[in-house]
C-alpha cells in the first residue's frame, strides 16, 4: 500500500475515535513507528495503552487477510503482545473514506480470533478496553 494511503487512512481512523470517544480518549501516531497508532484514556496516570497496527486491504476476503498476516509474521519487528490490535480497514480511494466495518485481530491470536465491528462500535471496544 502507498505510504500516501496509509497515512490517509491513519488519519481517518484517528479523526474517528476522536469523535466517537467524546474527548475519553487520546489517539496520536507514536515516535518508534513500530505502532501505527497509540490509544490512551484521557487523564490515565498509569499510562496502558492500546497500541494498533493498520492495514489497508482490499476486502475483507479470508485470503487476503491470511496474506496480510502471513506477511507480517514474517517482518522482523512483528511482536505479539497483549493490548497490540491488527485492524484491517477498506479505503475507497474515490469517496476519500474508509469502510463502515473494521476486521480487528488481537496481535496474540492471529489464527483464530477474528472481529468484524462497525466504526461505532470500534470507538466503544476502545472505550471499555480501558474499563
Amino acid at each position: 500500500m502507498a505510504d500516501n494511503i496509509k497515512e490517509k487512512i491513519e488519519d481517518k481512523v484517528i479523526d474517528l475515535i476522536v469523535s466517537g470517544a467524546l474527548s475519553r480518549l487520546v489517539v496520536f501516531k507514536p515516535e518508534n513507528l513500530t505502532k501505527d497508532l497509540i490509544v490512551e484514556k484521557r487523564g490515565d496516570y498509569k499510562k496502558r495503552v492500546i497500541a494498533l497496527d493498520i492495514r489497508g486491504v482490499e476486502s475483507f476476503d479470508k485470503g487476503i487477510i491470511e496474506k496480510e498476516i502471513s506477511q507480517l509474521e514474517i517482518e522482523n519487528n512483528f511482536k505479539a503482545e497483549e493490548n497490540f490490535y491488527l485492524v484491517f480497514v477498506h479505503f475507497d480511494a474515490v469517496k476519500q473514506e474508509i469502510s463502515d466495518n473494521f476486521l480487528i485481530i488481537p496481535s496474540v491470536d492471529l489464527q483464530k480470533e477474528k472481529v468484524l465491528i462497525s466504526k461505532q462500535d470500534f470507538v466503544r471496544f476502545l472505550i471499555e478496553s480501558f474499563a
